[in-house]
C-alpha cells in the first residue's frame, strides 16, 4: 500500500525525489508513533479513525525533539497525501484530517548564493560533456541568477518569447506577464544552443527541452542542484530558488530601489519584496557607512 502510493507521487503527482523521501520518512515516523501512542498494531482500522488529537500529539513529540513548526508543516501534507490516496483508492471512506490545516510557521529568510558559489556551479555545469546539455543547463541558470526568473517561468519560454529587441517576455504566477530587459549575448547563447539541441524547433515551441524532447522537467534542473551542491560543498538548503534569491540580494545591495525590483522579480505585492531587506541588511548598513557624508562624525 505505501509502494503504491510511492509511485502515485512519482508518477501522477511528479514530486520531486527530494520531497518523495521526505514524504516517506515522515509517513514510516507517523506509523511508528502511532504504534506506540496507542500500543498496538497499525490497521486500516486506526488509519480511518486519525484526528487532530492523533496528529497535534505527534507534532508535540517532534518539537519536543527540537523539530520547527515548518517541518510540521511539511509532515501534515506527507500525512494527508497518504490519507488521500487511500480515499481516493476507496480503502478508506473519509479521514477527518483532510481538512486539517498546517501549522503556522514563519517564513525564513532568503537564502542568497555568492558569486564565487555561482561561479563553481557553472565551472561544474560546463565539465558534461554533452555540449547542448551543459548549455542548456547554464542558460536555465543565468536566467535564474542573472534576471530573477523562477525555474518554472525559464522552463515555460517559448521561441515566440524571445523577441527582436532587449527584453523577455515573461509568464508569471497566476499568468501575470511581465517585460524583463535580458543582455544581447543570453540571447545569442539561446540561439547557439538551439542550433546545437538535436530537435527541430518552431516558433510555439519550449526552448529547454529534456533528452527526448519534450519540455523540461524542474526535477531534472533541481537533480543536477543536488549534484554539484554535494561536489563543490555547497550548503544544503541551496536549491533553483536560490538564484533568483541572489538575483534580489544583489541588486538590493547595490542599492536598486524595492520597487524596482518588485517589477523585475513579478512580485504581486511590494511586501513579497520587502522580505529581501533583511538579507542585505547588514550590507546596506556597510554602504552607508563608508558612504554617507556624516558617518563616524557626531552631530
Amino acid at each position: 500500500m505505501i509502494v503504491d502510493w510511492f509511485n502515485w507521487l512519482e508518477h501522477e503527482k511528479r514530486l520531486s525525489l527530494n520531497t518523495l523521501f521526505a514524504y516517506q520518512r515522515d509517513l514510516k515516523a507517523f506509523l511508528l508513533f502511532l504504534k506506540e501512542y496507542h500500543g498496538r498494531d497499525i490497521e486500516l482500522s486506526l488509519i480511518n479513525k486519525l484526528d487532530e488529537k492523533d496528529l497535534r500529539a505527534w507534532f508535540f513529540s517532534k518539537m519536543k525533539n527540537g523539530v520547527v513548526s515548518r517541518s510540521n508543516a511539511r509532515s501534515l501534507s506527507s500525512i494527508k497525501s497518504f490519507v488521500l490516496f487511500l480515499v481516493k483508492n476507496k480503502i478508506i471512506i473519509h479521514s477527518k484530517i483532510l481538512s486539517m490545516k498546517s501549522p503556522k510557521y514563519s517564513s525564513s529568510l532568503p537564502r542568497p548564493l555568492s558569486t564565487t558559489q555561482v561561479e563553481k556551479i557553472i565551472s561544474s555545469i560546463k565539465t558534461n560533456k554533452n555540449l547542448w546539455v551543459a548549455k542548456r543547463n547554464l542558460l536555465v541558470i543565468l536566467l535564474m541568477w542573472g534576471f530573477g526568473m523562477r525555474i518554472n517561468e525559464v522552463l515555460s519560454l517559448k521561441i515566440k518569447d524571445i523577441g527582436n529587441d532587449d527584453f523577455i517576455s515573461i509568464a508569471g504566477k497566476g499568468g501575470k506577464e511581465r517585460i524583463v530587459p535580458i543582455y544581447l549575448e543570453i540571447k545569442k547563447e539561446i540561439k547557439v544552443m538551439l542550433d546545437i539541441t538535436p530537435f527541430n524547433f518552431t516558433h510555439n515551441d519550449f526552448i529547454f527541452l529534456g533528452e527526448k524532447g519534450k519540455k523540461l522537467h524542474p526535477s531534472i534542473i533541481q537533480k543536477e542542484i543536488r549534484r554539484i551542491r554535494n561536489e563543490v560543498m555547497l550548503p544544503e538548503n541551496t536549491t533553483p530558488h536560490s538564484f533568483r534569491h541572489s538575483f534580489a540580494s544583489l541588486l538590493l545591495e547595490n542599492m536598486v530601489d524595492l520597487r524596482s525590483i518588485q517589477e523585475l522579480l513579478g512580485h504581486k505585492s511590494l511586501s513579497s519584496t520587502m522580505k529581501y531587506t533583511a538579507v542585505s541588511s547588514n550590507k546596506l548598513k556597510q554602504i552607508i557607512d563608508s558612504s554617507h557624508p556624516r558617518s563616524g562624525k557626531k552631530l
